[in-house]
């Protein structure tokens, strides 16, 4: 009788123990890491840069900002994918769509026109800009991943040059 109880009791636990073991072998988002933390922060950031450039080309008066907008939106999908890219790599999602704030921007840029456009998206430009070379600064430091380091040395320069070009636009 102990053996049938002893057997029974294995029976049950065995599967249950090698369920835990699949769970925890699963590769996993580094969900709390640094890593994980800036992707989502730069996905973020460089989604938003090509949404709000795309709604900028057609609704800008001023021809340097619409030219501006289209070397973003060239600058920033090309920077997305390889974000995209190391992120796969690191197994870490990126973000799928815009945070709260930035779709409220898009939201409220889709409906404007003309100069009050010019001045309401370069000013989000230069602020995301700002916010973005702040990351990358203090990412570099924090993040693990080799290749996202490399990534940020790479991607900071570029944004200073678009936070500079988006300063010295005039808007009407």
């Amino acid at each position: 009788m102990k053996r049938i109880a002893i057997f029974t009791a294995l029976s049950l636990a065995l599967p249950l123990a090698v369920a835990l073991a699949q769970t925890t072998n699963t590769p996993q988002q580094k969900g709390d890491s640094a890593d994980a933390t800036f992707v989502q922060k730069a996905g973020e950031g460089g989604m938003a840069e090509v949404e709000l450039s795309k709604i900028a080309e057609s609704n800008a008066k001023s021809a340097d900002v619409k030219k501006f907008a289209a070397q973003m939106v060239h600058d920033h999908t090309a920077n997305n994918k390889e974000l995209a890219t190391i992120a796969a790599k690191e197994n870490i999602q990126v973000p799928k769509s815009l945070d709260a704030e930035h779709a409220a921007l898009r939201d409220k840029l889709k409906a404007m026109k003309g100069a009050d456009f010019d001045r309401e998206y370069v000013d989000a430009m230069r602020n995301d800009h700002k916010k973005m070379d702040e990351l990358l600064k203090s990412s570099e430091s924090t993040v693990t991943s080799e290749d996202l380091r490399t990534f940020i040395k790479k991607t900071d320069p570029v944004v200073e040059h678009h936070l500079s070009m988006a300063q010295n636009l005039k808007t009407e």
